[in-house]
């Protein structure tokens, strides 16, 4: 099969990935170990091959355009599929009398109950050679010789001084409750909300997706409001409200008819989820490995 003379150069999108990823050309070219004159020749060359401006040049930097933001996150899975196509190795045993390589890994609570792992199996499977210590908890990690953590999974902007990170996946909030929620009677409108009992998560407030559905509301600040990702999804499921909820954490729920998606208007969260990891840790390669399972399985999970 010959391959198309309009696809640019694999460097080429992995720069419009970081570029838009890192929001500019100087952290960019950082990441990449490139120039900032690498990076924005770069891109001019693919405007120019796209005959369309992706980003708008400013004293202060360079912001992407929408188009450039979904022409980046193209790229971005494109880039994971020859990654995990390529870079991936065989699953080996580890060799005869040598213990598996010990991995501690510090991820909040509720992602590792419903996200992680019920699907540690496969990771088990495909890496025999890596014994995973999972340690569920809401503290940040400090990486140190207290902690003794190697890797963290992170809901947060994505930047932490001194450390390595790597977006694993952005996160979808949209509503949910239980079919029983007010005996079935559930809200048919957006509008209706304001009749309902709204559960509030303090870390994650309702104005974010109150304005993308167009309503003028505001979270009241009474009632119970849960500083526990897995307790919040529980009380929807136990009807006693409304959940605005993340995607990644309810996926089973929603299957298993437990909780229902009331609408299908989302939004997706400033925050997202990363592997965050020190850059010297000794066990780098195991850490690695961990990092390209974890994208594969959100791949597979679409």
């Amino acid at each position: 099969m010959k391959i198309s003379a309009h696809i640019p150069p694999i460097q080429t999108l992995r720069v419009l990935e970081a570029a838009v990823r890192c929001g500019g050309f100087t952290r960019a070219a950082e990441e990449l170990a490139l120039t900032q004159g690498a990076v924005s020749q770069h891109i001019r060359a693919l405007e120019a091959q796209l005959n369309t401006v992706l980003f708008v040049r400013e004293r202060h930097g360079a912001i992407p355009t929408p188009h450039a933001q979904a022409l980046a996150l193209q790229a971005r899975h494109a880039l994971r599929i020859l990654e995990r196509t390529f870079v991936t190795p065989a699953p080996r045993a580890p060799a005869p009398g040598k213990r598996p390589v010990p991995l501690v890994v510090s991820v909040l609570p509720a992602f590792a109950a419903r996200w992680l792992l019920p699907r540690l199996e496969r990771f088990r499977k495909q890496h025999p050679d890596i014994q995973l210590d999972v340690r569920p908890s809401a503290m940040l990690t400090r990486f140190d010789d207290q902690d003794r953590v190697d890797v963290a999974l992170r809901y947060g902007p994505g930047h932490w001084s001194g450390l390595q990170s790597d977006k694993l996946m952005d996160e979808e909030l949209f509503p949910v409750a239980s079919p029983r929620y007010r005996d079935g009677k559930l809200p048919r409108r957006v509008a209706d909300l304001a009749t309902c009992t709204l559960l509030r998560y303090k870390s994650q407030p309702w104005e974010v997706w109150f304005q993308a559905a167009g309503l003028d509301m505001t979270e009241a600040d009474d009632g119970h409001a849960y500083t526990d990702m897995n307790a919040l999804i529980e009380a929807a499921a136990a009807g006693q409200g409304i959940a605005l909820a993340r995607r990644s954490l309810v996926q089973a729920d929603l299957t298993s008819g437990r909780l229902v998606r009331l609408w299908k208007r989302s939004v997706v969260d400033v925050h997202a989820y990363y592997v965050v990891w020190r850059p010297d840790n000794e066990r780098i390669e195991s850490i690695e490995a961990l990092r390209r399972w974890l994208h594969s399985e959100v791949q597979r999970s679409g």
